[in-house]
């Protein structure tokens, strides 16, 4: 029977993206990998062939300024204009694939919090959904619950 020594930990990991400090959020939910299954009929059965490759959404919830932040700072703006940047609904238009596309990284750590385990790096990442406030007078959470970031490609040479 195999024994586990070091079992990783679910909570220690770090968010990368270009152009922001590293920041923390409670929750990321890393995207599914796999390919689509296409189904063609042959006489009385069906056989499966490969279909397109389908990269799932990269999400970020509870989102909260690391110590180099406030209220005001670069990290809630970022957000917000990298979004309109993509789509603009005051100049009607959108930007170029390669103007908002970054690579970003999700690293996890071992229980020391320092020693990297696992490195998920991912190409062409956008966000395409910042979700809407809950607004709550006994509440004090963090005021952007959750991004969605779409992604291109998984790169697994990292």
């Amino acid at each position: 029977m195999a024994k586990i020594s070091n079992p990783h930990k679910v909570f220690q990991f770090s968010i990368e993206l270009p152009g922001l400090n590293p920041f923390l959020a409670q929750e990321v939910s890393l995207p599914d990998d796999g390919v689509a299954v296409v189904e063609h009929g042959d006489t009385n059965f069906k056989v499966k062939t490969a279909g397109l490759r389908e990269i799932g959404v990269l999400k970020v919830k509870k989102i909260q300024p690391g110590d180099t932040y406030s209220k005001d700072s670069p990290l809630f703006l970022y957000f917000r204009d990298w979004v309109n940047s993509i789509q603009s609904t005051s100049w009607g238009g959108g930007a170029v694939p390669d103007a908002y596309k970054v690579t970003g990284r999700v690293i996890e750590y071992s229980t020391d919090g320092v020693t990297p385990l696992a490195f998920h790096k991912y190409i062409g990442v956008w966000p395409s959904k910042i979700n809407g406030k809950t607004l709550n007078r006994l509440a004090s959470e963090n005021s952007i619950d959750e991004i969605e970031f779409q992604v291109d490609e998984v790169d697994y040479t990292n």
